[in-house]
């Protein structure tokens, strides 16, 4: 049983949060750097604002791409016991 990894990535949810989640990564770390580099307590509370919104979206991207997974893996092994 070999899952197709492109196509399950291929899902329009996956590609939402995958355009939204990185972008939103990048802002925090970025803030996270500048705001210790530059001494600024505003772009520490940017990085607290914006820390959770990319985990949790970097949750609900796993968590999509597992039910995606088993769903395709189930697939596939339901579909050689149909043509017996």
């Amino acid at each position: 049983m070999v899952i197709d990894k492109k196509q399950i990535r291929s899902d329009r949810w996956l590609k939402m949060m995958m355009r939204t989640g990185v972008p939103v990564a990048i802002v925090s770390v970025l803030c996270l750097w500048l705001g210790q580099l530059l001494a600024s307590p505003a772009l520490g509370s940017v990085f607290l604002v914006t820390m959770p919104i990319a985990l949790g979206i970097g949750f609900i991207y796993n968590i999509r791409y597992v039910m995606l997974a088993v769903r395709a893996r189930r697939q596939a092994a339901d579909k050689p016991a149909e043509h017996e």
